[in-house]
């Protein structure tokens, strides 16, 4: 019998309120499910709209800064965006092409520099990403970097701005829009007095702002011991020194700063001293509120590196030294050690894969690059607690200084074994990218972090249950029950490795080291590479993807004819065919890109350009 007053209504999910149905969402597994629960009812399809993407996004990509205002379609497109960017991680599906300024913008500096110095220039790379408006494609994204003594800055507006602009500009100035009808705005800065060689650049660092037309404000440390910030407009060409921090002449081997609410700038000068400067003022000459030697005296080694792991957390690589990482907390403008002793690296353990040369020296070695990992919900902590570092053994190494062991985790290619580590970049908390000392290669591992990785796109394949050959990595063991294909996919590492040199040889040496590595964003489908006199754009996207980041939305229609994928990808013949293998799966095989027109899709699993043969004479039927 029912209590009186009750309804004998059973509850729907159309009944449920946004809390619970929040609650629902965080269990699904694809976008698409979310979609076709939105086609059910018009109480669903508002929810949808208005909560469930977000609720989507949030959940699966927890280390991404959103926006704080946005418009209606917002949510549905970064879900859009941000699970086809990680499908093109899985896929490896990239396009990679050499940015080069355009011609009456400034001189060749690769020439010129080629008529005074006998190798190239070493190119340092910064970059940023802030939206303009609401909507998930209305972003600037700028690019800065070092060509010796000059500084190139290129900013690329997309969105609803560079269309209009696209819509009523004369053909002369279509020169400055790609065919995604992206803006390009670019500015040069050389410098006054500067020599190359004496005056190169050694670090840079751009201040992001929100302002759409405002100035760029860069940090620029040079070998002379020059460290200035400079303003520069890609409108008016105009430039101005705003400050110059006093080094007393000691060349700036590298900077990193904040983005606390006064902003502060740690420099490393000479090989032993770091100094920390305000960045929020209007005097000319900045002086160092404080310095302090993290070498001691009569000690070997040099400072090789610095990176602000949080606002208030600054850690130092430096070496030969069985301790190269020194952390500093920054106080009221001082500079105090964090711990007793500084994180040193006896971590060869038992595993014979990750004895290195260092073992050999006592366990001293050099960390040339450090890269915090951003926090997330799911990984817990505070901001700066874990952070990557690349050294001179090899080694790719996590550090949790919430743990007793100073070590958490060791990444090593078992193929290109004791390279150094010369630039870290971390994407997400799913993997992270390495650059090499030789072959110009770059590295990618997962990262496989408890709650690293929440979206994994094969959940829209079907199952297989065919055990012949899944998987395929030698230490994975898959369940007598379930998916080995879902379950690999999951479980398994997916580690890979990839010569730029090969692809963009003629323009620098194909041994260089991968200097430096930058992403403007966490939800930027490009990222930026430095070798020697080269900097090379990667952008994560499929080109036979009917429906490609929104991002990529505008620009020739996708018809499926060899034409058609070829203006709208690599219209003018700039793509490179790169090669890549992987090296945690059994087997090393080697494997290249083929050129955009020829894209068949031959390797389960893998984008479509990939092939394991350079024979790139049979067009294919596209269907």
């Amino acid at each position: 019998m029912m209590a009186p007053g009750t309804s004998n209504t059973s509850a729907t999910l159309a009944t449920l309120p946004p809390e619970i149905l929040a609650q629902i969402v965080t269990h699904v597994e694809t976008a698409r499910i979310l979609h076709r629960l939105s086609l059910t009812c018009k109480r669903l399809h508002a929810f949808v709209e208005s909560d469930g993407f977000r609720v989507l996004a949030q959940t699966w990509f927890p280390y991404v800064r959103f926006p704080s205002t946005h418009n209606s379609s917002f949510w549905r497109d970064a879900t859009h965006g941000l699970t086809t960017l990680s499908r093109n991680w899985d896929r490896k599906a990239l396009i990679a092409w050499r940015i080069n300024p355009r011609p009456d913008t400034s001189r060749d500096h690769r020439r010129h520099r080629m008529r005074t110095q006998t190798m190239g220039f070493v190119p340092v790379i910064d970059s940023y990403e802030a939206w303009y408006e609401g909507d998930w494609s209305s972003r600037k994204e700028t690019v800065a970097w070092a060509s010796g003594a000059d500084l190139v800055v290129r900013a690329r507006t997309m969105g609803d701005k560079a269309k209009d602009v696209w819509e009523t500009t004369t053909s002369k100035n279509l020169r400055d829009f790609n065919v995604h009808q992206h803006r390009y705005e670019w500015a040069i800065y050389h410098g006054e007095g500067v020599r190359e060689g004496r005056d190169d650049i050694t670090s840079l660092n751009l201040l992001p702002h929100n302002s759409f037309d405002g100035p760029e404000q860069v940090i620029v440390g040079r070998a002379s011991g020059d460290l200035t910030k400079v303003s520069l407009s890609k409108r008016t060409s105009s430039n101005q020194v705003q400050s110059s921090f006093a080094t007393e002449g000691r060349a700036v081997r590298s900077t990193t700063t904040n983005q606390g609410s006064q902003g502060m700038l740690a420099a490393c000068l000479s090989d032993t001293v770091v100094a920390l400067y305000p960045i929020s003022t209007s005097n000319k000459r900045v002086a160092p509120i404080a310095e302090t030697t993290a070498i001691p005296p009569g000690q070997p080694g040099r400072i090789w590196t610095s990176r602000f792991l949080s606002n208030d957390r600054l850690a130092v690589g430096h070496g030969l030294s069985q301790q190269p990482i020194r952390i500093y907390n920054i106080g009221r403008g001082e500079l105090t050690s964090e711990y007793a002793d500084t994180l040193g690296f006896n971590d060869a353990g038992a595993d014979p894969r990750f004895h290195t040369p260092s073992d050999n020296n006592g366990g001293a070695t050099s960390v040339y690059s450090l890269a915090p990992i951003t926090k997330s919900s799911s990984a817990g902590g505070a901001e700066g607690d874990l952070f990557l570092s690349g050294a001179y053994d090899g080694l790719c190494r996590l550090h949790d200084l919430r743990s007793p062991n100073p070590t958490v985790s060791r990444f090593r290619d078992l193929v290109d074994t004791f390279s150094p580590i010369y630039s870290l970049l971390p994407i997400g908390t799913e993997r992270f990218v390495a650059g090499g000392a030789r072959h110009s290669i770059i590295k990618v591992f997962d990262l496989r972090m408890p709650g690293g990785k929440l979206y994994h796109s094969t959940d829209l394949d079907p199952c297989s249950h065919a055990r012949h050959d899944i998987p395929k990595h030698r230490d994975l063991k898959v369940p007598r029950s379930g998916c080995g294909y879902h379950y690999e996919a999951k479980h398994g590492r997916r580690n890979w490795n990839m010569f730029l040199g090969m692809g963009f040889k003629r323009y620098g040496s194909h041994e260089s080291p991968v200097y430096t590595l930058s992403r403007p964003s966490q939800c930027s489908p490009s990222f930026f590479a430095g070798t020697e006199s080269t900097i090379v754009q990667i952008d994560m996207v499929s080109i036979m993807d009917p429906h490609p980041d929104p991002v990529f939305k505008d620009g020739p229609t996708m018809t499926g004819d060899w034409q058609d994928v070829h203006l709208k990808w690599d219209p003018q013949g700039e793509v490179e065919c790169l090669p890549v293998y992987e090296h945690d799966t059994g087997p090393v095989n080697l494997l290249r890109q083929r050129p955009v027109q020829y894209a068949e899709g031959r390797i389960e699993g893998w984008d479509e350009r990939w092939d394991y043969d350079r024979s790139y004479r049979q067009r294919p039927s596209y269907v």
